[in-house]
């Protein structure tokens, strides 16, 4: 099953990433972080890679390139000069929202084949699974029947 859910994923990302760079100038991973920037003003970069899963170095070339852009901007913290706090410019708000408007048609397209219970259904399912995946109890549960 997490096999078919990860091609779901990577099929319907990778088709539709180059209409999110026509529509935004931005791949759908750096959209995500923007988003995530936009929800959390002064969010840090350590942050952002813990959130994401993405590595240190992929995360460094997204926030390097969503700043080169002007979507976001990054202040110095005056405690400590390794950390930065992040926050997205108002072209990055923009860019987040012609970003959202592509989203919602992106989902209306996969999701296509689905009735509307089949769409309840599915959401409150991954939303389940996303829960029990992140818990506590489902580490236990793999240690203890691996």
């Amino acid at each position: 099953m997490t096999y078919r859910l990860d091609i779901i994923a990577q099929e319907a990302i990778a088709a539709a990433d180059d209409i999110a760079v026509r529509e935004t100038g931005c791949r759908i991973r750096d959209i995500r972080v923007l988003r995530l920037i936009d929800d959390a003003p002064g969010t840090t970069f350590a942050e952002i890679s813990k959130v994401t899963g993405y590595d240190k170095s992929l995360t460094s070339r997204i926030i390097r390139n969503l700043i080169s852009k002007g979507l976001i901007q990054r202040e110095n913290s005056e405690v400590d000069a390794r950390v930065f706090f992040l926050s997205t410019t108002t072209r990055g708000k923009e860019v987040r929202l012609t970003a959202r408007r592509v989203s919602d048609n992106l989902d209306t397209v996969l999701t296509d084949p689905l009735s509307v219970e089949d769409l309840r259904q599915l959401d409150d399912i991954l939303a389940r699974l996303g829960r029990w995946v992140t818990s506590g109890d489902f580490q236990a549960a793999l240690t203890e029947r691996v």
